[in-house]
């Protein structure tokens, strides 16, 4: 059978798809100049709030201050191909200050969604930190969340104080008392532990324990950074508490376990207080040749 020979489309039709294409670039255009509008009405309608910096936009929430590289924003949209279209981190700083040596960061994408372009994406970015104390809880704002609880801690004192204790019960099941100073949980095998955070004496925190049935708290230690590494950071340490005694116990190490962690929880750990330090030390290092 003879194949039907494909002849060139017209130059009708060419024309005419030509004009469709320009028309879909002409409407992505026109899209990109309405967001610009839109994020300079915005500027200028919080002079207070939004602010240009050398080389970064400053907005100004109602939890913590923040910095966006204009550079970045730029490079995005001039070349999406090599530079990619979503956000870089934004650096977070305490509200009303810039203190660079104190800062976390945040990626913020999904405040403006991923299917939003990315000339609108700016606007609503910059439109959403102003209102950040809407997204604390939302299951969108999981990075900003993070990044503001690791910049003011438990600090009862601080702007995300009365949105904490519901972080900290949804997140890890635990009592926040900003009266007490005080975060209380349950770890393993019955056990319950208070960290505190009221002496400004000490660097880290104090530690509590409860074993089952026992009615009143037990201090183990009045300041956590005397006996443990990278125990200045309060949720970090809840993690490791979480998962306490059970992670100290040998056959139950996991990536948590430290041989300090083990010095101090064991001794209070019934059937395991007379394990020698070279015992627990060849358990530490066979648990972390395992994970490893």
């Amino acid at each position: 059978m003879k194949k039907q020979t494909v002849m060139p489309l017209s130059a009708g039709v060419q024309s005419q798809r030509k004009s469709d294409l320009m028309r879909e670039l002409s409407t992505i255009t026109a899209s990109h100049n309405r967001a610009f509008e839109f994020l300079n009405e915005i500027i200028e309608s919080e002079p207070n709030k939004i602010m240009l910096d050398d080389d970064c936009i400053v907005v100004v929430g109602h939890l913590a201050t923040y910095r966006i590289k204009i550079d970045n924003l730029l490079k995005r949209l001039s070349n999406p191909i090599v530079y990619g279209l979503g956000f870089d981190t934004i650096s977070v700083h305490s509200k009303g200050k810039l203190d660079r040596e104190k800062s976390t960061y945040a990626c913020i994408q999904s405040i403006a969604g991923t299917s939003v372009p990315f000339a609108d994406s700016i606007a609503a970015m910059i439109f959403g930190l102003l209102n950040d104390d809407n997204f604390f809880h939302s299951k969108d704002g999981d990075t900003l969340r993070q990044a503001l609880v690791e910049l003011y801690g438990p600090n009862p004192y601080s702007p995300i104080s009365s949105k904490l204790k519901q972080f900290i019960a949804e997140k890890y099941n635990a009592k926040y008392n900003p009266d007490d100073m005080t975060i209380s949980f349950s770890g393993t095998h019955g056990y319950k532990w208070k960290l505190g955070f009221g002496n400004p004496l000490a660097l880290g925190f104090s530690l509590e324990y409860k074993k089952p049935r026992q009615r009143l708290w037990r201090v183990l230690t009045r300041d956590t950074s005397s006996v443990l590494n990278h125990s200045t950071e309060i949720f970090s340490l809840l993690h490791r508490l979480l998962r306490s005694p059970g992670n100290v116990i040998p056959k139950s190490m996991d990536w948590t376990t430290s041989l300090e962690l083990c010095k101090l929880i064991l001794p209070i750990v019934d059937g395991f207080d007379d394990v020698d330090e070279e015992e627990i030390r060849q358990a530490c290092m066979k648990m972390e040749y395992e994970e490893w």
